[in-house]
């Protein structure tokens, strides 16, 4: 059940502290992607360390599952890394937005299923949390990849 928070410490706490540096403290639309950068590189470790438990929110009648997990997380790693190109950062949003949606569902099975890991456990209970917290992930990877626009970086900067 800590998984949501950690989420929403990485992407709270990155864009708070980021406001310290001053090179990225008027930068809200690095300093956001920081945060969603640090929630999807976390996310994408977690698929290698918890590969098993996780392939068990799959479908059993999806073949190949473990693979499936890995390959989840070297695209969540991937797409947070990405995020910090400045010329990829609205490509990478519309990516982030339509894997938030296509893993809705896995997750809407694995609470109904009461799986054991990340709260699944607590059955369909847990999309109360779960659910707000994609809509959270959804909308904050809207306001810092595609909609915000900060004109005080120059274009040919590496973190813009």
């Amino acid at each position: 059940m800590t998984t949501p928070l950690v989420f929403v410490l990485l992407l709270f706490g990155c864009y708070l502290f980021g406001g310290m540096h001053r090179a990225v403290r008027a930068d809200y639309s690095l300093r956001g992607r920081l945060g969603l950068s640090a929630v999807f590189c976390f996310a994408g470790i977690g698929h290698f360390v918890q590969a098993g438990p996780m392939a068990m929110m799959l479908p059993e009648w999806l073949p190949t599952r473990v693979p499936i997990v890995y390959l989840s997380g070297v695209l969540e790693i991937l797409l947070s890394v990405a995020l910090l190109f400045p010329g990829m950062k609205r490509k990478v949003g519309i990516l982030i937005i339509v894997m938030l949606i296509l893993f809705l569902p896995v997750n809407i099975y694995a609470a109904v299923h009461r799986i054991p890991i990340g709260g699944h456990a607590w059955g369909p209970a847990y999309l109360a949390i779960r659910v707000p917290l994609q809509l959270l992930l959804i909308g904050w990877t809207y306001s810092f990849t595609l909609r915000h626009r900060n004109p005080r970086r120059p274009s040919g900067h590496f973190l813009q």
